[in-house]
């Protein structure tokens, strides 16, 4: 059998609804926000348990223990949230290799989300305990909520690892000639890329706590030395990470397989650079550049990780004539256009308007007064949720009657 056929079979004979390039580059940039998030996560929560046990020699430690628990809190709320993008464009054009890997580890693939729902309950539990007058063995469950966090980050790359190696599925499921439909196995890990994606953590935490300084040193009710002192904490954390980022990378680079091509390919190579270009950063010029600009440049790192994966993914699965330019295309232009004012209009007016909205309430002291900006841009959004809600309803109507009026 030849596993190249079977996953050109497995292709949805109805297409695609638009450009597969469209998909791809979609799939891209959601995961670019998903994986930022996760590596906030790991590396607040990580910061948190570590401070969390040190509150009794500094009440400084108290603060950055709290700060991060709500940091990694919030952040587990987003990853899983703008998670769905990304799978979902994978769904779309990577459907065989996706829908293979999570049938021959379908025991983990369930297990991912009670897990996953277990590790949140935990730290919410952490949360919840976690103040100024706290109780040591709530610690425990700050852990144990990692450890989870990091399984199921585990279960994440092994599910994508496995739909990269079409040319072993059939020795998982048939190994030594005898079937095994238990789902029972993670089969495959590269654990180069696993340990540089959770290194990332460090780093990611590291630039959040520069930016926290830049962000609240204008508050007169925030305690410069306290700040200061997460700041420092923040250069050396990104500044080490950074250097076990770059090393990770490096080994993973080297870990590709030969035959694939893709160790002396310059794009696995620009996020090297990129890495090297942030630890110099964080070196030389920590004190002379804005917080914010150490996210931003972490972000595009992310950008150009993103692209490199879409890169290896293509080069695993050439050899078996697999290629999503090769989709079949159906356009839905209405379907198409209905999403992308969608997301310009509850994304970006509504997404916006809250995100503003925090980000300027969090730098005041006491009750925050919206101005007149806010007051309108709160307006628009009610104003597009409800023409949204509208146009939803009336366009799904519009379908159902031309159906029925067709049969």
């Amino acid at each position: 059998m030849d596993i190249g056929t079977v996953m050109n079979t497995m292709r949805d004979p109805a297409g695609i609804p638009a450009p597969v390039e469209l998909f791809r580059i979609l799939m891209i940039a959601t995961w670019v926000f998903h994986i930022a998030f996760v590596v906030l996560a790991l590396g607040a929560a990580s910061l948190a348990i570590y401070a969390f046990w040190r509150r009794e020699q500094s009440p400084y430690w108290t603060g950055i223990s709290i700060a991060m628990t709500k940091v990694a809190k919030v952040s587990v709320s987003l990853l899983i949230v703008l998670g769905v993008a990304p799978l979902l464009f994978t769904q779309v054009i990577y459907d065989p290799q996706w829908y293979a890997s999570n049938v021959l580890s379908a025991r983990w693939a369930i297990a991912f989300i009670f897990t996953l729902i277990v590790a949140y309950c935990l730290w919410f539990a952490f949360y919840y305990g976690n103040k100024e007058v706290a109780k040591r063995h709530i610690g425990f469950y700050a852990v144990i909520a990692l450890l989870l966090f990091l399984l199921d980050g585990l279960i994440m790359h092994v599910l994508s690892y496995q739909a990269i190696l079409p040319g072993q599925w059939m020795g998982w499921y048939a190994p030594n000639g005898e079937l095994d439909m238990s789902g029972a196995h993670l089969h495959a890990m590269q654990w180069p890329r696993y340990l540089f994606i959770i290194s990332l953590s460090a780093p990611a935490v590291g630039f959040y706590l520069i930016a926290y300084d830049d962000y609240l040193k204008r508050r007169r009710d925030q305690n410069p030395d306290y700040l200061a002192f997460a700041r420092r904490l923040g250069q050396r954390i990104a500044q080490y990470g950074l250097i076990v980022s770059l090393a990770l990378f490096v080994w993973w680079q080297f870990d590709n397989p030969a035959s694939t091509g893709l160790v002396w390919l310059p794009g696995g190579w620009a996020v090297a650079a990129a890495l090297a270009v942030l630890l110099f950063e964080v070196t030389y010029f920590r004190d002379r550049l804005h917080g914010y600009l150490f996210l931003a440049g972490g972000m595009v790192m992310l950008l150009l990780l993103a692209i490199w994966r879409e890169v290896i993914r293509v080069a695993y699965l050439a050899p078996f004539g697999y290629s999503v330019v090769d989709e079949k295309v159906n356009a839905d232009w209405p379907s198409l256009a209905l999403f992308f004012l969608t997301v310009a209009g509850i994304g970006g007016l509504v997404g916006g308007f809250y995100l503003t909205l925090l980000y300027r309430a969090g730098r005041v002291e006491g009750v925050y007064q919206a101005d007149r900006t806010m007051s309108a841009m709160g307006t628009g959004a009610i104003v597009i949720l409800g023409i949204w809600t509208g146009v939803f309803f009336l366009y799904g109507i519009a379908i159902w009657a031309s159906n029925a009026l067709t049969y």
